[in-house]
């Protein structure tokens, strides 16, 4: 198993050092989405998901996930978190699908205690939602804590949506700076499948240090892979740029910028309608936040993927109408459209192509930077020499698993 790489890790941890604390007036988040949860055609669910304030990613605090912002910083006590989540629900009388899960993993218990990851879903079979959704890293669950969880939801379908972002080890490893083996993924997509529950999988596009043509092809490989392995469907983000993230300090100098929509678009089109009959979307029409509001943890976004003002609209309309149980088409549609932005997304991305090193070499450029401009030349000259050889060890020059 490859682990995340140290570089990586310490420059996280330095850039999260300065972070504030979340503000004491946030507790929870409620956002609502028409989406498909099955593979089309299937029924257009409503998804509520209920956001609370949490601990926070244990994984955040080690520096692992370049793009990733997902802690608070003191402990939050089961009392708390059920008494927001409880308010959250009361927001509304009637669900159809429920997700309620922190910014982090609902199965970790040093984020979600036990006893309150028991009172939230004692409450979400009270409600009339027919599905009951939340998030997890793969590593931290376990087959009791899923016959657990199943039980105490009763009737209701449990979808459980795990942080796959990239399938190949050393692009997971290296670029997305996260420690999560293929054989972690595996076990957990097998376990939920055996207690009757269904594993969701969060692919990332825009993976850092990848060209436009990569991140498409991480994007689409990771899909294909995880259907493959046990994925009753994947989710496809386009990655935003958060603040108090490597992926901003990259993206401040001109070393990252988010995917155009047309990049997920391309990215269903490659898929085909076969695949593509199983993959949702999310997360693709954010705005950026307010330059002002940068003391939150849990926002701003700095940048968010869009196309031209011209055509934005018309995208994002399209993207909508796939989510909620649209087919195939939708996608070719959009494709067929034409704008000047378009245009000019095609042709950076063959400029990049044609002009990019070989990704190893990249990326150990990329840290050379990083690691004296950020990390410390100190360190960094100490270390470089390892940290290279982390980069050779199953390094094939590819972006999707084999």
């Amino acid at each position: 198993m490859l682990q995340a790489n140290s570089l990586v890790r310490r420059a996280n941890i330095l850039i999260r050092s300065a972070r504030p604390k979340e503000q004491e007036s946030w507790r929870y988040a409620v956002r609502e989405q028409r989406v498909a949860m099955d593979p089309r055609p299937s029924a257009e669910r409503v998804l509520t998901y209920i956001f609370f304030r949490s601990f926070g990613c244990r994984y955040d605090r080690a520096g692992e996930c370049t793009m990733c912002n997902y802690a608070v910083a003191e402990r939050v006590g089961t009392d708390s978190i059920v008494d927001s989540v409880r308010e959250a629900l009361s927001l509304k009388d009637s669900y159809d699908a429920l997700g309620i899960s922190p910014l982090g993993n609902m199965f970790d218990v040093t984020e979600v205690p036990a006893a309150a990851r028991d009172a939230i879903l004692a409450m979400a079979a009270e409600t009339d939602a027919s599905i009951f959704s939340c998030e997890s890293r793969p590593e931290t669950l376990s087959p009791d804590m899923i016959a657990h969880a199943a039980s105490l939801v009763g009737d209701k379908r449990l979808f459980v949506n795990l942080g796959l972002e990239a399938a190949h080890s050393w692009v997971q490893a290296h670029c997305v700076g996260k420690s999560l083996s293929p054989d972690s993924y595996r076990n957990a997509t097998a376990a939920l499948r055996r207690h009757h529950a269904f594993p969701v999988s969060n692919v990332l596009l825009g993976v850092p240090f990848l060209t436009q043509e990569e991140a498409i092809e991480s994007a689409v490989g990771t899909i294909r892979w995880a259907l493959g392995n046990g994925s009753h469907i994947c989710v496809l983000f386009p990655s935003n740029v958060k603040g108090w993230t490597l992926q901003e300090w990259l993206w401040e100098r001109d070393s990252y910028r988010c995917p155009s929509l047309w990049s997920l678009v391309e990215a269903l089109h490659r898929l085909g309608p076969d695949a593509a009959r199983s993959v949702v979307l999310s997360w693709y029409s954010t705005t950026p936040t307010d330059p002002r509001r940068r003391e939150q943890v849990s926002d701003p976004l700095r940048e968010a993927p869009t196309t031209c003002p011209l055509c934005r609209d018309r995208v994002i309309d399209g993207l909508n109408a796939f989510n909620a149980n649209g087919g195939y088409d939708i996608v070719e549609d959009l494709r067929r459209q034409g704008c000047a932005c378009r245009d000019e997304w095609a042709e950076r991305m063959a400029q990049e192509a044609s002009i990019a090193t070989p990704l190893g070499e990249r990326v150990l450029a990329a840290y050379d930077r990083i690691g004296h401009e950020l990390v410390g030349s100190r360190w960094w000259e100490k270390a470089r020499d390892r940290v290279r050889r982390e980069l050779e060890t199953g390094y094939d020059g590819a972006v999707v698993a084999a």
